[in-house]
């Protein structure tokens, strides 16, 4: 070593050529120093390597998440709009079938045969030279006769009958009613 030089910090020297004057195992000139062998870096390389790919990695999620967030409104827009444009077909598709059903009920319309029995059921119309017949009460099933005068009652106040025939039918069973317990009685 160069009068005047120390060595390194941290470095302890052994050997011939730490004194001055002393020679040197290879090349043999007073004073210098031999090279120390080469040393492999292994976990410095490895640490500089795992770092710059942790940068990158952080790097990248930095970004991710940037677009993520300027993204996620124009897509839930996106999304939107898509649902929106299948509901207004799905619309479109109900009005077409609509459509078609009443250009096939106006065809049908346009058929005299149809109208004349359109015009019997509804309108209650009939040919010259026919007799119609209206039923105006068609008979009620008989189910089971009645044990009870309230029963009767009840089961035909639940009729098509206006309130007061109800109001007076009801008078009629109460004093039917009566007039079968006074028989009873003075039998």
């Amino acid at each position: 070593m160069p009068a005047g030089r120390r060595p390194p910090a941290g470095r302890t020297s052994s050997g011939a050529g730490d004194r001055p004057g002393a020679r040197s195992r290879q090349d043999g000139r007073p004073g210098v120093r031999p090279r120390p062998a080469a040393r492999t870096r292994t976990g410095g390389a490895a640490g500089r390597a795992r770092g710059t790919v942790l940068r990158r990695a952080a790097v990248f999620a930095v970004v991710m998440v940037v677009l993520a967030v300027l993204l996620a409104p124009a897509l839930r827009s996106y999304v939107a709009q898509q649902q929106e444009i299948a509901a207004l077909q799905q619309h479109v598709a109900d009005q077409r079938s609509a459509v078609a059903d009443l250009e096939r009920q106006r065809a049908a319309w346009e058929d005299p045969a149809f109208v004349k029995a359109q015009a019997r059921s509804r309108l209650k119309f009939v040919m010259p030279g026919e007799r119609a017949y209206n039923v105006i009460d068609p008979p009620a099933a008989k189910t089971s006769a009645p044990t009870s005068p309230v029963k009767a009652a009840t089961r035909t106040v639940q009729g098509d009958r206006p309130w007061f025939g109800d109001l007076w039918h009801s008078v009629q069973v109460a004093g039917a009613g009566e007039s079968a317990a006074v028989a009873r009685a003075h039998q």
